[in-house]
């Protein structure tokens, strides 16, 4: 019998991968699995305080626990940020687990609140749901920050894990961790600090997932760090216990660390962070309204150096005005264009780049007057420029005359 990712890699898989792994030869059982310990220790993990057995619902008749770890030397008049552990595959026996024990110890070891809970076959995105309305209702018992939290999901996990920290309403996940685990999602939050480790030695299904997610995010100018663990395998932080696990595994404490103490770190906000792939992508996929309002915000709050901030300064703009036209955004084109020419009206090389999309777009009467007003410009404050660029521009603008006026 073997258990493998359907070919949608983003299907729902209710069996814990750990479950999957025991069955290799090395393993005669899962129940050893579930006993593995996390190859990275603190020693603070062995005086963890954890409060054992809290119900945090009752569903039928049935009540589904979660335990509490607390750093050691908890204090009642303390309140502190908060790491879940998720249980994405609806599997009761999850808190009983060693890795998940031992992640949690070594989060409050490192001065965090961890959670890890129950939640129910079929059910568990409703139970993770429930159980962080829970621990923000009973933060002051629970000496949470309810303001500071964050998750850390893994394999099968992750199909209700990254979906849940990506909802809009969710302000107060401050961060999120996924180890060798994918989903599909439809909603990102931009801002939402996101640390990705993939397993090298993983199912070719599954990486192959985690590397569409990359590409889209990117894309999308997600907050993400990304780990590509070349010889790990699937549940690394168990089976492969080198040094490279263990920092692997210090890089995740110290990134939930980082992301959830910081006092000047605000809640992640749902504001568009503007990029010349942000821009160049809402205006490419027929979003120019909302690119352009995002645009003009983005100038008047700038402060920077244009010249490292592409998507201001003029060559940058021309740029995505001319990448939109030859991606057959001809109406995009025009608005980048024009919006370059109101920044820069004594600039000659962005009226000639205008004519050119006008020329492009059919209005030759629009192409021939910027090719006038770049060719004024240029007698005009010419020499301002170097000279290879201004013949450039000279040579562009008198070649559209030449063509434009035969017609």
């Amino acid at each position: 019998m073997q258990f493998t990712y359907s070919r949608s890699v983003f299907a729902k898989i209710f069996i814990p991968a750990f479950l999957c792994l025991a069955l290799k030869t090395e393993f005669a059982t899962a129940q050893a699995m579930t006993e593995r310990p996390v190859v990275y220790r603190l020693p603070a993990m062995e005086t963890v305080i954890v409060k054992k057995d809290v119900v945090y619902k009752t569903i039928a008749g049935v009540s589904l626990k979660m335990d509490v770890y607390y750093p050691p030397q908890m204090v009642k008049s303390d309140k502190l940020p908060l790491v879940i552990f998720n249980n994405g595959v609806g599997a009761l026996e999850i808190p009983q687990w060693r890795v998940y024990q031992d992640w949690a110890k070594l989060a409050a070891a490192s001065g965090l609140i961890a959670v890890n809970y129950q939640s129910r076959p079929n059910a568990a995105f409703k139970d993770s749901e429930d159980l962080l309305e829970y621990l923000r209702q009973n933060a002051v018992t629970l000496q949470i920050d309810e303001n500071r939290i964050g998750l850390w999901t893994c394999s099968a996990n992750v199909n209700v894990g990254l979906p849940l920290v990506m909802q809009a309403k969710r302000p107060y996940i401050r961060c999120a961790v996924i180890y060798y685990g994918m989903a599909n999602v439809q909603t990102f939050r931009q801002k939402l600090p996101l640390l990705l480790v993939r397993a090298g030695q993983d199912s070719y299904s599954l990486n192959r997932a985690i590397d569409e997610f990359v590409k889209n995010a990117l894309a999308r100018e997600l907050n993400l760090e990304f780990i590509n663990y070349l010889e790990g395998q699937h549940a690394f932080d168990i089976l492969d216990d080198n040094d490279r696990s263990r920092k692997i595994i210090k890089q995740t404490l110290d990134f939930l660390a980082t992301h959830l103490t910081a006092k000047d770190e605000a809640p992640v906000s749902d504001e568009t962070v503007l990029t010349a792939t942000t821009f160049y992508n809402m205006m490419a996929q027929g979003q120019s309204d909302n690119a352009l309002q995002q645009y003009r915000q983005a100038r008047g709050k700038f402060t920077g150096h244009p010249f490292y901030h592409w998507v201001m300064q003029e060559n940058g703009m021309n740029d995505l005005g001319y990448q939109l036209l030859q991606n057959n955004k001809g109406k995009e084109a025009l608005e980048v264009m024009k919006i370059n020419v109101a920044n820069h009206p004594s600039s000659p090389n962005v009226y000639d780049s205008l004519g050119d999309i006008y020329e492009a777009t059919g209005d030759t009467a629009m192409a021939i007057q910027n090719a006038e007003k770049a060719l004024e410009l240029l007698r005009s404050d010419g020499a301002a420029l170097p000279e290879n660029f201004r013949n450039a521009i000279q040579e562009s603008a008198e070649g559209k005359l030449h063509r434009l006026k035969k017609r």
